[in-house]
């Protein structure tokens, strides 16, 4: 199993500023209490919660059981008693992620049907439940489960990355200029054309220009330091980015 210094020397390798990798933070997790723990593997579940849902939906439970499973799957995550199978040295933390789902759907459905779910415990807001269940629920296209669990996995590291570098924009002063580029980063539509967008800043192309592709540098160094907290070895990194570029695009 991975020790706490290896994950480290991961997370230094790739200039990280993250304090720990998801999988070291599971493997602290089972045997930590602390609240700091816990309120960073919430944080974890909240980020990838939308790619657990959708699973449980493309699996074939309607929208209510749905919901109902994938507060009851976090709960048991963070209840740790999902924890026990986690083994680094076994793969990528998006593939034992979707294992424990598996066994869970397959393991519980059934008991978990016949009492209320969640062990008394909510994580995620019906609100948060709710605007996902609103969202069109899009033709697979001929994904299957597994496919759609990587794509939207995909996506939602895609955000975490643009909303680090976001924040990073922001501490620095330039939350107003990133707000209108995040259009030419991947975050939504452009808004006009970098010209127009450098006289409603005050600046000229150029500058605009140079700040965009200064940001595209570092939102492709931050988008492997969010990948790379996936992975038990370094030299698995080239290889996730491509299978998750592809997930996207595919």
């Amino acid at each position: 199993m991975t020790s706490p210094t290896s994950s480290r020397s991961l997370s230094k390798a790739h200039g990280s500023a993250f304090a720990t990798t998801h999988w070291s933070l599971v493997v602290q997790a089972g045997g930590d209490d602390s609240s700091p723990t816990r309120e960073a593997l919430e944080t974890l579940c909240r980020a990838y919660w939308p790619a657990i849902h959708t699973y449980v939906r493309r699996a074939g439970h309607p929208s209510e059981a749905a919901r109902d499973l994938t507060q009851e799957f976090f709960a048991r995550l963070l209840s740790k008693r999902l924890l026990g199978v986690a083994d680094p040295q076994k793969g990528r933390f998006r593939t034992f992620l979707l294992t424990v789902l598996q066994r869970f759907l397959a393991d519980e459905y059934d008991r978990a049907t016949a009492q209320k779910r969640g062990s008394g415990e909510v994580l995620l807001s019906l609100d948060e439940l709710a605007a996902e269940e609103e969202r069109p629920f899009e033709p697979s296209g001929g994904r299957s489960p597994e496919q759609e669990f990587d794509r939207r996995w995909a996506l939602a590291t895609l955000d975490n990355t643009l909303r680090h570098l976001r924040a990073e924009a922001e501490r620095a002063g330039q939350g107003e200029l990133f707000a209108a580029l995040q259009g030419f980063l991947g975050g939504g539509e452009p808004s006009g054309t970098l010209a127009e967008a450098g006289v409603r800043l005050g600046l000229g192309e150029s500058a605009v220009k140079m700040r965009l592709s200064r940001w595209r540098v570092r939102y492709r160094e931050l988008l492997r330091q969010e990948i790379a907290q996936t992975v038990p070895r370094v030299a698995d990194l080239d290889e996730e980015m491509r299978h998750l570029l592809g997930a996207v695009s595919g």
